[in-house]
């Protein structure tokens, strides 16, 4: 025992010249917000200029999901490397499906009006969008040179310095291309604008006159379709020597465009979010 204590006393004797200084952290993690934080790629107003985010930003204000809307530029920051991504006040990072569930389990009304086959179409609905409209918005936004240049560049190139302004959005259209050549063997315009109005066409049939696509309540479809169409409606609206093929194409639907203003006007116009 005595040679222990004799070890340890020369130990903290040693010990002792060399004193630890204790300085602030270099970063702690936030507390959980008070009201959840949807990260979105930037805004036009109130309203995300980017799909996907567009659509969860849908979602969320349709269910009444409380929560604000901030800007982000840094897809890495979210749990999946892709924008948005949902921050509860549990102090939980959510991502794609995940912020869906979310909804659902915190709001169990959302989409609760609807019949078993208006669930089933709603959800054949939001799979045409995601797929004959999402290709179509990759067309004329990514594989258009053009289009790329005047609307897409400057979109993802201003939040960044140089030289990452050049590269960022070059590997972003990269990216897109990929994924389209994945998904089809050639990239055909007439086949891809036949989708688009095969699509468009069902859309609007099923709208009809009415106030959305199913039932008296905006549902998962409608959040969808709404992204679709105001992204192509306004993202084309200015530019000049800029040209939407699809934009055309849903300016033939008299109601959807109708549908996308009321939308707008309804749940995004006086936001402050």
């Amino acid at each position: 025992m005595e040679l222990y204590r004799g070890i340890r006393d020369r130990w903290v004797a040693f010990t002792s010249q060399f004193p630890l200084e204790t300085r602030e952290p270099v970063w702690t993690p936030e507390p959980a917000p008070a009201v959840a934080i949807l990260y979105v790629f930037k805004r036009s107003g109130t309203t995300s200029m980017e799909v996907q985010s567009l659509v969860v930003q849908s979602v969320l204000s349709f269910a009444g999901y409380p929560h604000v809307v901030k800007e982000c530029n840094e897809p890495d920051q979210s749990p999946n490397g892709q924008l948005p991504y949902l921050y509860t006040t549990k102090g939980r990072a959510l991502a794609g499906r995940e912020i869906i569930d979310e909804v659902m389990d915190q709001v169990p009304g959302f989409g609760s009006t609807l019949s078993p086959i208006e669930k089933a179409d709603s959800l054949a609905f939001t799979s045409l969008g995601e797929s004959k409209l999402h290709f179509g918005l990759l067309f004329d936004l990514w594989y258009n040179h053009q289009n790329f240049t005047k609307v897409a560049y400057p979109k993802y190139a201003t939040d960044h310095p140089f030289p990452l302004n050049l590269v960022l959005p070059r590997i972003k259209r990269m990216e897109q291309l990929d994924w389209m050549l994945k998904q089809r063997v050639s990239i055909n315009k007439d086949e891809i604008l036949g989708d688009v109005k095969m699509a468009l066409s069902a859309y609007s049939t099923q709208l009809d006159q009415k106030q959305y696509l199913f039932g008296a309540k905006p549902s998962m479809a409608d959040a969808t379709l709404f992204a679709y169409l105001h992204i192509l409606l306004s993202t084309f609206n200015s530019p000049a020597g800029v040209h939407s093929s699809v934009r055309d194409i849903i300016k033939r639907h008299d109601n959807l465009i109708q549908y996308s203003r009321r939308i707008w006007s309804t749940w995004f116009a006086t936001e402050n979010k």
